[in-house]
């Protein structure tokens, strides 16, 4: 049984999309790591699983219209090097993600999925 919220919407199911697929990949510090960045037409929330070879911080650089803003995930704290994270974030519609760390490193993996309500 699932919750209901909202006016009855149920946010129990979803359906996984995935949407970027890195597997030991060399990252260049402060670059964009995805070469397309997600966007989304409608409200979403994207999982994002990642390990990297050199201890960093990972950040989120959104797009909204004009305006760019970086995000520490992690509450900017160095992730430790060869371990697995997994963070969760909501992107609006139009908002455009990438991902960015600090140091050179490889990109052990990542992968991320869009949660669509379904």
């Amino acid at each position: 049984m699932s919750e209901q919220l909202f006016g009855g919407i149920d946010y129990g199911r979803y359906l996984a999309v995935s949407r970027a697929s890195i597997f030991n990949t060399a990252i260049t510090a402060n670059t964009p790591i995805l070469t397309t960045s997600i966007t989304v037409l409608v409200p979403a929330r994207l999982m994002i699983y990642c390990a990297f070879s050199v201890a960093g911080v990972l950040s989120i650089i959104r797009t909204r219209g004009t305006v760019t803003v970086s995000e520490q995930l992690n509450a900017g704290a160095t992730l430790t090097a060869n371990a697995s994270y997994m963070f969760q974030i909501l992107i609006d519609s139009n908002d455009t993600v990438n991902l960015q760390y600090s140091v050179s490193a490889t990109a052990l993996v990542i992968e991320i999925q869009e949660m669509d309500l379904i």
